[in-house]
């Protein structure tokens, strides 16, 4: 699993999104890799098989599902954010932190003072009682792409079908020209 800097969750403190993390990775390692941090649809899924990942994990994209556990608050605050919705905390003691800004968690974004892991133990039952102002919600910044609740096998699908459709697109342009 490579994660990139624009993924929910804890992050590496350098900072790396995955454009340059999948390419330096993929040409280091003789495994494969799944491409994490932004992906979201068949464009995200081309692009990290273009930079050498064999799969993806679509994170965020899958807490905006019929099928996910968490509140449908949170499902809602994953469709209505933008991609400038998220924030890094906690940069300062080396254990970065991407989260959905809201009134708990915006305090802590310019700031080192506070401590916004104090949230981390109420985070799981914010994700069920659907309280974002009580925990952590993680989010990546793709939120800003997502639009709706879809099922996960639509998601699925639709990304395949996209994918296929945009390599289709990509050979017929530039390799049978």
């Amino acid at each position: 699993m490579v994660e990139g800097s624009e993924g929910a969750g804890f992050k590496n403190p350098r900072d790396v999104t995955s454009m340059v993390l999948l390419p330096l990775i993929a040409s280091r390692v003789g495994i494969p890799i799944i491409a994490a941090g932004g992906m979201a649809d068949g464009r995200t899924m081309a692009a990290a098989f273009a930079l050498g990942a064999e799969g993806v994990q679509m994170g965020t994209r899958m807490v905006a599902t019929v099928e996910s556990p968490v509140h449908q608050n949170m499902k809602q605050a994953v469709v209505d954010a933008e991609e400038t919705d998220t924030m890094m905390i906690n940069q300062h003691n080396g254990r970065p932190v991407r989260v959905l800004r809201t009134a708990a968690t915006a305090p802590f974004e310019l700031s080192n003072e506070g401590n916004p892991m104090a949230l981390l133990p109420q985070t799981l039952e914010m994700y069920q009682n659907g309280d974002l102002d009580s925990g952590l919600p993680q989010l990546g910044q793709v939120a800003g792409r997502i639009e709706a609740i879809q099922t996960a096998a639509e998601i699925i699908r639709q990304t395949v079908e996209e994918f296929e459709s945009i390599l289709g697109a990509l050979a017929d342009s530039y390799l049978r020209a």
